[in-house]
């Protein structure tokens, strides 16, 4: 599955990772307040190389914001959402 994020960035999800218990909890340790799960949700989803990839893209004189990465991975979980509620 191929998405883009809003600046055009594109990146590819295999399905199956959206069918995976240790993704459902990873979920459910951030809603427990485990906010660090984030890093491990966004290799769970992209992988290892895309992660690194996106944190290439998304930097800002040598860092990358959090704030930036956690809304690109947010963009990611809404957009497969939406991709399998239609």
């Amino acid at each position: 599955m191929e998405i883009k994020l809003s600046d055009g960035y594109p990146v590819t999800l295999d399905e199956r990772h959206l069918n995976d218990w240790k993704l459902l909890k990873m979920l459910r340790g951030i809603d427990k307040g485990e906010t660090s799960l984030i890093v491990d949700v966004a290799e769970a989803l992209l992988g290892k190389e895309q992660v690194e990839a996106l944190e290439k893209h998304l930097e800002v004189d040598g860092v990358t914001p959090i704030d930036t990465m956690v809304n690109a991975i947010r963009e990611v979980m809404e957009s497969t959402s939406s991709l399998k509620n239609s």
